[in-house]
């Protein structure tokens, strides 16, 4: 075990430690999403890239984070959200909990953020959504694109949703969709997935998207929790990374892409429309 630095926090150190360990060893013997586990336990490790120190780029610039399943907490979007701020950045997490709801009243929940958001700082936010989180914010953006100043999708299902996932997470969505229909408060159900309820957010994301509305899809071709062709909205720019799914909120160069993006918006470089320059090979 490494040395444990001056200043940092010993018992994070140690967790960090045995959890890079045991993920190690889940790597080795390929089980899966083994990577997913470690970016998710060394997520902190991007402080010490230069990409932390970037200067800020944005006087109170409104950014509205918005997680995937399971992911929406602000603890697991914390070393996100810490960057962005550090960048000059207002960031709010939307209240989708877990991400675990009814699409449609998540999507829901997220156009009220970006509403409430954009009376209290005077600008249409730039939404930020992982995974799951992608969905609700593209189809926010489409239905009230006077509140959303730009989007960015990491690892999010927006082509194929679940025929685009791993077998394994998959299944796991069955059994939330399960647990709902036999009333479970707070989980999606059968009508989500298949019915009536969630009808409208599925053709928001197989609709168009608002031209004016910079665009861009992160995606990595080593993402096993998320097809990466699932992230080719042909609505679009894409930016690959190499990178696991949990990855996608921790690595480096996502963020990277997030600031480069952040500043076209707000110099006004960037405009909306698709990118034809990936094959899907």
């Amino acid at each position: 075990m490494r040395p444990i630095p001056l200043g940092s926090d010993p018992c994070a150190a140690v967790l960090t430690e045995v959890g890079t360990a045991l993920t190690t060893a889940a790597e080795r013997l390929h089980i899966p999403f083994a990577g997913d586990a470690r970016s998710i336990v060394r997520r902190g490790e991007v402080r010490a890239h230069p990409v932390w120190q970037e200067p800020p780029l944005a006087d109170g610039l409104p950014v509205v984070l918005v997680g995937g399943l399971l992911t929406a907490t602000p603890v697991l979007l914390s070393v996100l959200r810490e960057w962005l701020t550090r960048l000059g950045c207002r960031t709010l997490v939307a209240p989708t909990g877990l991400g675990v709801g009814c699409g449609e009243t998540s999507t829901r929940i997220v156009a009220q953020t970006l509403a409430d958001f954009a009376d209290a700082t005077g600008a249409a936010p730039v939404v930020i959504g992982y995974s799951r989180g992608g969905q609700f914010a593209r189809a926010a953006a489409a239905r009230h694109p006077d509140l959303v100043g730009g989007l960015i999708t990491l690892g999010s299902p927006l082509r194929g949703e679940l025929a685009e996932v791993h077998p394994l997470l998959r299944l796991q969505i069955y059994a939330l969709g399960a647990m709902g229909t036999l009333g479970v408060p707070r989980l999606l159900s059968a009508r989500c997935l298949w019915g009536s309820c969630c009808q409208q957010l599925r053709e928001d994301l197989d609709g168009p998207f608002p031209e004016q509305i910079p665009f861009l899809s992160v995606y990595s071709r080593t993402d096993e929790m998320v097809g990466w062709r699932s992230s080719l909205d042909p609505a679009a720019r894409y930016h690959e990374v190499s990178t696991s799914h949990g990855g996608l909120v921790a690595d480096p160069a996502v963020f990277s892409a997030i600031a480069a993006e952040l500043r076209e918006v707000i110099t006004g470089a960037v405009a909306g429309g698709p990118d034809d320059t990936v094959t899907a090979a």
